[in-house]
């Protein structure tokens, strides 16, 4: 699991530092993908390693969304945003609400 997240993270630098497409026509969608990348690497981070998902995930995740908005203000063709950086931690957090909280309390419930 490591390796998948390891090797999706560098995809995932990869093609944020492609030149834009655009827009979809869709109000936000570029936020909507942010949360939705770092909703999977939270998944996957968390499954790769029985870290403290506050103390060790959290900074690993943000840290990387932190660095592609680094690279891409290092670009000509791209732009950084703090709203992609906000939409990021959205994901994270949409992650922990999702996960730690509602369904393993779901999960609980049905083993007793």
């Amino acid at each position: 699991m490591k390796f998948l997240f390891v090797g999706l993270a560098l995809l995932g630098i990869g093609a944020a530092l492609l030149p834009s497409v655009g827009s979809s026509g869709f109000p936000h969608a570029d936020k909507l993908m942010h949360a939705g990348a770092l909703f999977g690497f939270a998944v996957l981070l968390d499954w790769a390693t029985p870290r403290s998902f506050w103390g060790w995930k959290v900074p690993v995740l943000l840290g990387y969304g932190a660095f592609i908005e680094l690279l891409q203000a290092l670009t000509t063709w791209r732009s950084a945003s703090l709203a992609d950086f906000a939409a990021d931690a959205a994901g994270v957090l949409l992650y922990w609400l999702l996960w730690r909280v509602v369904l393993q309390r779901f999960v609980m419930q049905q083993e007793h």
